[in-house]
């Protein structure tokens, strides 16, 4: 009994610290991402690759969509509706890099065999964004970075290696939110993907308490056997 309580006494403290750590985290990226919004923007020309360095910050950039070889990154919920976020590719001027540009939500549509076709106006543009991550999942199936086949090819997981060995040249490791006021986007509302610390606060408060519940019910049992043990056997 006392090893079942050592180990899960453990276990529960272990969980609620690491719960802790996740809120300081986000705290930190809420910090960063209000101070680099701040700045001001920066001119992407192809050569910033450091993702960490450039996260939440603005950033203009002019180039080339090409328009005939987009992405739909699958299974992106809106509310309680599936859909498709459309990542468009764009060649940076003067440079051999292109980003891709994720240009908003778009519903799934009637037919999932036949999925939506993006579409573009001018493919030379100067456009403005902040730089983000691509969208992390918490369990990949293997394959699932692959794009299918065609175009706009449904890919699960954006992942830039395997994206840039699709389109047959170098892409940069992030992908530029489109402004909410830009044309030629879809929906978007970026500013709802809230870092919540409140949550991992709370998740490690659940922890915690598992751990008092378990010393109380050690404390509880061990009492309850001591006096047990204490008391004279019975006279037959």
């Amino acid at each position: 009994m006392s090893l079942l309580f050592a180990m899960g006494l453990g276990l529960f403290l272990s969980l609620g610290i690491w719960q802790l750590h996740r809120a300081d985290e986000k705290k930190a990226l809420m910090a960063a991402r209000e101070s680099r919004g701040q700045d001001t923007p920066l001119r992407l020309d192809g050569q910033q690759a450091d993702l960490e360095a450039l996260r939440y910050r603005r950033v203009v950039v002019a180039g080339e969509y090409d328009a005939a070889h987009q992405f739909l990154l699958d299974n992106r919920m809106r509310g309680q509706q599936p859909g498709y976020e459309v990542l468009t590719p764009l060649r940076i001027a003067g440079s051999g890099m292109a980003v891709l540009v994720n240009r908003g939500w778009m519903p799934l549509g009637r037919d999932r065999a036949r999925p939506p076709e993006p579409t573009l106006g001018a493919t030379a543009v100067r456009l403005s964004g902040v730089v983000e991550h691509f969208p992390a999942v918490g369990f990949k199936l293997k394959g699932a970075e692959v794009p299918a086949p065609g175009w706009p090819a449904l890919v699960q997981v954006a992942e830039p290696e395997a994206l840039a060995g699709r389109l047959g040249y170098p892409v940069l490791p992030y992908q530029v939110l489109l402004d909410e006021s830009a044309g030629e986007g879809y929906v978007r509302a970026w500013r709802e993907n809230r870092l919540t610390p409140e949550k991992n606060l709370g998740y490690a408060l659940q922890w915690f308490l598992f751990a008092l519940v378990a010393a109380v019910l050690y404390v509880r049992h061990g009492f309850v056997a001591g006096k047990r043990a204490a008391s004279p056997d019975p006279i037959d």
